[in-house]
């Protein structure tokens, strides 16, 4: 980070970013009028700002590092003409970025500059590399194209070049629908919704968070671990249809011996799941141990027991952990857990846990969702028993503590879950609702809603795993055994396949010469009128044949030679 009060100056070829610190009373009175005009202020956090609070505003940047605001400029005199739009991305590509710092001598005057607007770099965060970037343009300023994109674009590079930021978030106001196709035009993502985040002229509004990484990330679950024989994983969204990552989940089925959960680790894998999903608890984190009846199951297939008993019979000794992660290593499997207590929390994080679930009854557990969310990797939530505004309030926790790649599975918390329960129609819903990427938790007896769920668009799809259903766990009665994981596998991938990509081809389709074309019928002599009796549409098509659709068009039209039964009409068969 430079200096607190040093004025930065940047440039890149043609464009000039000025320090607010540097600027002119003049300027900086041009630039609030600018943030005031109505087109501007109604999507800005406060409607109005007084010249006073501006002027206070560019003092307090003098003594603020982690804040920095530029008025940008682009070059424009009677010898050379403003860059083309389309040079845009490789002239930043390309040139490099000068720091001007304190010393103006090289710049031209600002007079001689065209003004694009202002753009910004707050709660600039040199230890995890990112900060939040935000842009206006010059409105008054109708003969520059492209004046956001230029922005923007110099924006990133000073954020990698100057700062060394390895990312970008923003903020952006869920109506304001103009800025928001802007971001996604320029390689931004939508990472999530703060439900009524800002209150202002007496009424509420959602805010959208959205991302950009600025370089290849080389260490996270988009490329799950570094080893060579991990496959390529990747939670985020995409243009491109991706399949979903086939999670199992292993829960209570190792049945208290680390030699069937090794068994069912080798079997996981060669059923063509990529991942495994352990749960890291003890019984004392989540129940007392107390025999009455608010602690007795009822109704479910645990009927009778006490919840400490079962969560005690049901765990994964944390001591085995270390061991499994380094199996699944092998095997080329992602492996992750649900915590279930800050102290599992910093367990996982001990031995490299890549993301993490939170199960639904814990959704609700804010505090556990904050411990998680500030480890900074990927996130799936599982919605269950929780309702919309209780999901709401944990992604809110989430991106507030720097948990912004979220997964949200659609769950019905039954055990076994039956078809008539689960309302699958309601997955896509979760992105329009909550802005993040969804899945399923799938507690049904067999393959079809994870089926469903593919041509649904799920990005995660979670099962229960069981090695041989001979074995008695507390989960076994709705787990699929490893013959019925590997045909999950295969009717996930089949249904993937069949899904395509959803873009519509313009090449040409296979069986196309079982198509009709226009067919000499009977012997024609040149000079002949051509009639329905003598050319026919019938099957098959051949190259350079004439399409049907000319036929009404070329009947009446006199043959400008001999035609013989069974060729193919042709261009220049017949007069114009």
């Amino acid at each position: 980070m430079r200096e607190q009060g040093e004025k930065v100056n940047y440039q890149c070829a043609r464009f000039f970013a000025i320090d607010f610190c540097a600027l002119s009373k003049e300027w900086l009175l041009e630039i609030l009028a600018l943030r005031n005009a109505p087109q501007i202020a109604q999507f800005m956090y406060s409607s109005h700002i007084s010249e006073q609070g501006h002027f206070e505003f560019v003092q307090g940047l003098r003594n603020n590092a982690s804040a920095k605001y530029w008025a940008f400029f682009e070059l424009a005199d009677s010898t050379k003409s403003l860059v083309a739009p389309e040079n845009l991305a490789h002239i930043f590509s390309q040139s490099p970025l000068l720091l001007k710092d304190e010393n103006t001598q090289s710049t031209p005057p600002l007079d001689s500059l065209k003004f694009l607007g202002v753009g910004s770099l707050s709660r600039l965060n040199l230890t995890h590399k990112h900060a939040y970037v935000g842009i206006y343009t010059n409105i008054f300023e109708s003969t520059l194209a492209k004046k956001g994109t230029k922005i923007l674009k110099m924006l990133e590079k000073i954020a990698l070049s100057g700062f060394n930021l390895h990312a970008l978030f923003l903020e952006v106001m869920s109506e304001n629908t103009k800025a928001k196709a802007f971001y996604l035009r320029n390689g931004y993502e939508l990472s999530g919704v703060l439900k009524d985040f800002l209150y202002r002229d007496s009424q509420s509004f959602d805010v959208d968070i959205m991302r950009k990484s600025l370089v290849v990330r080389k260490s996270s679950v988009n490329i799950c671990m570094s080893q060579t024989n991990i496959p390529k994983i990747s939670l985020c969204e995409s243009k491109i249809p991706q399949k979903p990552l086939l999670v199992a989940e292993l829960s209570a089925n190792h049945c208290g011996s680390l030699e069937v959960a090794k068994e069912s680790f080798k079997a996981i894998a060669k059923s063509g799941a990529k991942a495994v999903k352990l749960q890291t608890y003890t019984p004392d984190c989540l129940t007392l141990n107390a025999k009455n009846e608010y602690f007795q199951i009822k109704g479910s297939p645990w009927e009778g027991q006490y919840l400490y008993d079962l969560y005690k019979e049901a765990q994964t000794p944390w001591e085995w952990h270390k061991e499994l992660f380094n199996l699944g290593k092998e095997l080329g499997l992602l492996v992750f857990s649900s915590p279930f207590s800050p102290k599992g929390v910093e367990f996982l994080e001990s031995i490299d846990c890549p993301m993490y679930k939170i199960a639904s009854f814990e959704v609700l557990d804010l505090e556990l969702v904050a411990e998680v969310a500030r480890c900074k990797k990927p996130v799936i939530l599982s919605s269950g028993i929780a309702n919309d505004e209780e999901i709401s309030l944990a992604l809110e926790v989430c991106h507030k503590h720097g948990a912004h790649d979220i997964t949200l599975l659609h769950c019905v918390s039954s055990y076994p879950a039956p078809l008539d329960s689960m309302n699958l129609a309601q997955m896509p819903k979760i992105k329009e609702k909550f802005g993040v990427k969804f899945g399923l938790s799938d507690h049904t007896l067999d393959t079809l809603c994870a089926c469903i769920a593919t041509s649904l668009g799920a990005s995660v799809i979670e099962k229960h795993f069981i090695l041989d259903k001979n074995l008695q766990s507390a989960d076994s009665s709705f787990s699929l055994d490893a013959r019925g994981f590997t045909e999950l596998s295969k009717v996930i991938d089949e249904t993937f396949c069949a899904l395509g990509n959803g873009e519509d081809s313009q090449a040409p389709k296979k069986g196309r010469e079982f198509a009709r074309g226009i067919w000499v019928s009977e012997e024609i002599r040149k000079g002949a009128i051509l009639t329905r009796q003598n050319i026919k549409i019938l099957r098959p098509n051949v190259e350079g044949g004439l399409h049907p659709k000319s036929y009404s068009e070329i009947l009446g039209r006199k043959a400008t030679r001999d035609l013989h039964f069974g060729e193919p009409l042709r261009e220049g068969d017949f007069t114009r």
